[in-house]
């Protein structure tokens, strides 16, 4: 009896522990909506959207926080098919979803409060566009203390010099105190 009571404490403590371990963290995936990963000149697109699955994979078998941002404009119109998250991204149905309207991802949205609601520190960000929602959402996630990563091949644009510019948003990123990680590292 009093082994098994040990044991059972033992158990305890370490499925605490593991669970601790696994709050405070989400991974934003930003835009990967069909009306952006339709176009052609994207660079490497199928490239990104297998590095965001299998973060997701990773991020779901620890049971961490997954939000998916929705961008809403005149080419995305809330509600039609260009609108819709790309089939080809791991979102399952009860996922969390947010709409935005700024590149941003936090400006006028309830992200921070669903985000600290969470107990979330630290965010991954990967979506599109490097230079435009995923810059702006990694900076918003740095001014409000979070904990801030973008996904190394988890994001991409349709400039013409796409690795050069991929490159200078990193760049820019961790001179800001984002930390640049490969999926395999999450």
């Amino acid at each position: 009896m009093k082994n098994t009571v040990i044991v059972i404490i033992a158990a305890i403590l370490v499925a605490s522990t593991a669970s601790a371990q696994h709050m405070g963290k989400a991974l934003l995936v930003v835009d990967i909506q069909n009306g952006l990963t339709d176009r052609k000149d994207m660079y490497q697109m199928s490239s990104v959207i297998d590095h965001v699955n299998d973060a997701i994979k990773k991020y779901r078998e620890k049971g961490y926080l997954i939000v998916y941002v929705q961008h809403n404009n005149k080419q995305l119109k809330n509600g039609t098919e260009k609108w819709k998250i790309d089939n080809r991204v791991a979102k399952a149905d009860n996922d969390i979803a947010v709409q935005k309207f700024r590149g941003n991802a936090f400006d006028r949205t309830d992200l921070e409060a669903i985000l600290r609601k969470n107990n979330i520190e630290e965010i991954v960000v990967c979506g599109l566009v490097t230079h435009g929602c995923i810059r702006a959402t990694c900076k918003g996630g740095l001014s409000l203390g979070f904990k801030t990563i973008l996904l190394k091949n988890g994001h991409t644009n349709w400039d013409k010099k796409a690795p050069e510019k991929i490159r200078s948003v990193e760049l820019e990123l961790e001179q800001k105190g984002a930390k640049i990680v490969e999926t395999g590292n999450l």
